[in-house]
């Protein structure tokens, strides 16, 4: 290690890291990415599923290198898996599932090969996961990178509205790190980017009166509001990612919550106190 770096030292260290095969991220046909890919069928590793922040996050990395097929393949792949499974948000969302059964939950962890569930119990209640996807595929598509079709905003919608019937504002999750549940900064602020996302995208797209002969209830004061509700909680926690009392779910620390600043880059739609709570996370 050195003290100091110069943008020459940078380059060669990148130049190495590369040839050493560091950044290839080898992908399943329809572009997800696996926890780990398995070289044969003889062997065995309980991480062949693929889970949805972990592709968000490596898709964006790859559009932030410039290699932005390999993102919009990622994302593409997502937005089909919600597809398929969109019951799972319109069962919630009608009052027909129990969101605190966390397998009634739409499942981010899943068989990327075959874009299908798996029958195993998981934590599931992750919204910084949803968040983030909502976030992502907004970002590409407001700057004209993908072309949603009616079909892909009937399914956006419907994470603003499942996140308000869940209340995620208030909603316990196992978040970044899928552990025990709680009220937990880091995912009310994936949330709140993803919903941000998608209202900097409906008033680009001009897309309000479209959707609302869908769902009349469906409005831009429907959106701010719900976004307001976030942001209230927000102001409450931060800079901790957690205030419950509760030994096991206060925290005042948590690495999840770098990832408001980048790549979510939330503070910069905050102003004052809010502002300053976001960028203080820094200093820890």
């Amino acid at each position: 290690m050195q003290a100091n770096y110069s943008v020459s030292d940078i380059q060669q260290l990148f130049e190495f890291l590369k040839n050493q095969g560091t950044f290839q991220f080898p992908s399943l046909e329809n572009g997800l990415f696996a926890a780990a890919l398995l070289k044969s069928d003889t062997e065995y590793t309980d991480y062949t599923s693929v889970w949805v922040r972990d592709n968000l996050y490596i898709a964006h990395a790859h559009y932030v290198m410039g290699e932005v097929e390999i993102a919009l393949k990622t994302v593409k792949a997502l937005i089909s898996y919600f597809n398929k499974y969109r019951w799972r948000f319109i069962k919630i969302i009608e009052g027909e599932a129990d969101p605190q059964n966390v397998m009634e939950r739409p499942h981010v962890r899943f068989d990327g090969k075959n874009m299908a569930e798996i029958n195993q119990k998981w934590a599931h209640a992750q919204n910084d996961a949803l968040g983030y996807f909502l976030w992502f595929y907004c970002q590409l598509a407001t700057q004209g990178i993908l072309n949603p079709q009616g079909d892909d905003f009937a399914i956006l919608v419907l994470f603003p509205r499942y996140f308000h019937a869940i209340r995620y504002w208030q909603d316990e999750d196992s978040g970044h790190w899928e552990e025990k549940r709680k009220l937990e900064a880091s995912s009310v602020g994936g949330v709140v980017s993803g919903l941000k996302a998608l209202q900097t995208l409906l008033n680009q797209r001009e897309k309000w009166s479209e959707i609302q002969e869908c769902d009349r209830a469906f409005s831009p004061s429907f959106l701010t509001e719900l976004i307001a509700q976030g942001e209230s909680t927000l102001e409450t926690i931060l800079p901790a990612e957690c205030i419950q009392p509760e030994p096991k779910k206060n925290r005042q620390y948590d690495t999840a919550l770098l990832f408001l600043i980048y790549p979510l880059q939330l503070p910069e739609s905050f102003s004052g106190t809010t502002y300053t709570k976001l960028r203080s996370i820094m200093s820890f």
